[in-house]
């Protein structure tokens, strides 16, 4: 599994368990991407197609070659030396939170059409996960396998790669026979730093004032960027902004993002000459950053 996956450096070094619990599996874990795409083609094999599963849990990094040591007796309590070189024995743990979606994610109904999962869905999941902890972060594009050149993000946090998640490698999927377009992430959780307080969203009596924009850019800009140079464009009166849509029917390698952009005051409520002026300033930074145009 882990040749077909890609894996590399130290997501495809392990050890072999001296007592497995089955044969199937008698190496420790690196990663939890191979477990999840076995539950997944064993549920396609039962007629379950559309499925989303997560696992969270620990796997094993040989960063360091571990120590051999004497077990200790059993007729006594082991001090505190004695566990210090138990841990130090055995590979590193890194707790994971990994997840993977195929096939539709609603079905067909009198309500309309049903949706796929698609990439965005595995990248919004990380995102979520990351976003709770109550850390700053960015996400960039990259390539890793197992997933697919162009539609993979790696999510940051303090400039050290979190999580991954995108679309796997059509040459992964046609392998395990599994779904085209099926789609993972993976989160470290055990190296997001801890954030003893968050900071809870003040609520504010004036109401909001809400424009879309849609805005033409290329190809290679990611939405996460284009948001970012919209946030700093608009001010501090804006109080989210969210992607709602991407059309990549222009032609000329361009793409079409949309975003809602929401403004408010804390001490008035806003007009929409000030509204167009902040959304204008949004406009003005991101054709300056990026060539970006107003799609007509």
């Amino acid at each position: 599994m882990m040749d077909i996956l890609g894996f590399t450096g130290d997501r495809a070094k392990t050890f072999r368990i001296a007592n497995p619990m089955s044969e199937e599996f008698p190496l420790l874990r690196t990663h939890l991407i191979p477990g999840l795409l076995t539950a997944l083609q064993r549920n396609i094999g039962r007629g379950t197609k559309d499925l989303a599963l997560f696992e969270m849990g620990s796997v094993f990094r040989n960063t360091q070659a571990p120590k051999s040591i004497t077990l200790p007796t059993t007729n006594k309590k082991p001090d505190s030396k004695t566990i210090s070189q138990i841990y130090g024995s055995v590979p590193k743990q890194m707790l994971f939170v990994g997840g993977v979606l195929s096939g539709n994610k609603s079905q067909d109904s009198w309500q309309g059409k049903g949706q796929l999962f698609t990439w965005s869905d595995a990248i919004s999941a990380a995102v979520e996960i990351v976003e709770s902890t109550g850390n700053s972060f960015e996400i960039v594009s990259t390539e890793l396998a197992p997933w697919h050149p162009g539609r993979c993000a790696e999510i940051k946090v303090d400039g050290k790669a979190i999580a991954h998640a995108g679309e796997l490698h059509p040459r992964v999927c046609a392998t395990l026979n599994l779904p085209e377009r099926t789609c993972v992430f993976a989160v470290i959780i055990s190296e997001l730093p801890l954030k003893e307080f968050s900071t809870a969203p003040q609520i504010w009596n004036m109401p909001p004032v809400v424009q879309d924009i849609a805005l033409v850019v290329s190809k290679d800009v990611s939405a996460f960027a284009l948001e970012k140079c919209l946030k700093v464009g608009a001010g501090n009166l804006l109080e989210s902004i969210s992607l709602f849509d991407r059309y990549d029917q222009i032609g000329d390698g361009k793409v079409s993002l949309a975003f809602t952009l929401t403004f408010r005051a804390s001490d008035r409520t806003l007009t929409s000459d000030e509204v167009s002026k902040y959304r204008d300033s949004a406009v003005s930074a991101a054709a300056k950053e990026f060539g970006a145009t107003l799609r007509g």
